[in-house]
């Protein structure tokens, strides 16, 4: 297995995604229709409110989900784990 095409899904689907964008809660309205409102600005809706909890457990469901329809199985992620700051993070164990 290429360890580097898992690298690069990685990227794709959840870091360039989410790199330099304001990460935001679709349900608070407020705070959506502010950020329409800035042009060029680079938002991400989410399902729920973007802690490091929810964040990891969301990067966890993509890549797994990914993981199993590209590798029909052969490969499957065992956990996620997101840094806030060096010291600070949350993990996900699938």
């Amino acid at each position: 297995m290429d360890f580097s095409e898992i690298k690069s899904l990685a990227k794709q689907h959840v870091v360039d995604p989410w790199d330099h964008a304001f990460l935001c809660w679709r349900e608070d309205q407020v705070v959506v229709d502010f950020l329409a409102t800035l042009p060029g600005h680079k938002t991400v809706l989410l399902a729920n409110v973007p802690t490091a909890e929810n964040l990891a457990k969301t990067a966890a469901d993509t890549l797994a989900s990914i993981f199993a329809s590209r590798y029909q199985g052969q490969l499957r992620l065992k956990s996620v784990r997101l840094y806030e700051t060096p010291n600070c993070w949350a993990e996900i164990t699938l």
